[in-house]
């Protein structure tokens, strides 16, 4: 399984009006622990984190992983997998299959067991989280994803904010 790159299109300066050492307009070669999981798309770190008494903290995570079904095409196939993540990074034992809900302790294809696995940087990546919520002086929600590249630096795919259904 050779390393696969994807396209990032996303250009952070539009919507925080600044540069950032995370963006990155080339392909996104993606870190060898997702990879490791599944390398045929790109797994999506989702965070969601809340202001509260002007105090921002991260309120869920989960890793989003996608798999292979020869009934859909691949737009269909990126994040089909659901595994939750606690506030240290660490994988839930069990994904969930999106479309059927069913539960799953391993990747269907790479056989990957989600129990004992840590999402790499995950501090820096949620630090990184909370100082945009800060940046963007919002007292909602807000729910971000991430890719995580080969160097471990968090690349900011979307995000969106409680009012635009965020989960």
């Amino acid at each position: 399984m050779g390393v696969e790159k994807y396209h990032n299109e996303y250009l952070f300066e539009e919507v925080f009006g600044r540069n950032t050492p995370f963006q990155n307009e080339d392909m996104i070669e993606q870190h060898p622990f997702l990879n490791k999981i599944y390398p045929y798309s790109l797994n999506i770190i989702h965070l969601v984190t809340y202001c509260e008494n002007n105090t921002v903290a991260l309120l869920t995570g989960s890793l989003e992983i996608g798999t292979v079904d020869s009934d859909v095409g691949v737009e269909e196939q990126i994040g089909e997998l659901s595994c939750g993540l606690d506030q240290e990074g660490n994988l839930k034992p069990y994904a969930y299959h999106l479309k059927t809900l069913q539960k799953i302790d391993k990747h269907p294809q790479t056989r990957f067991v989600f129990e004992g696995s840590k999402v790499p940087n995950f501090d820096q990546l949620k630090a990184f989280a909370i100082n945009l919520h800060i940046e963007n002086k919002v007292d909602d929600v807000i729910s971000w994803k991430f890719a995580l590249d080969s160097k471990g630096q968090a690349i900011l795919i979307t995000w969106l904010m409680e009012k635009e259904n965020l989960l």
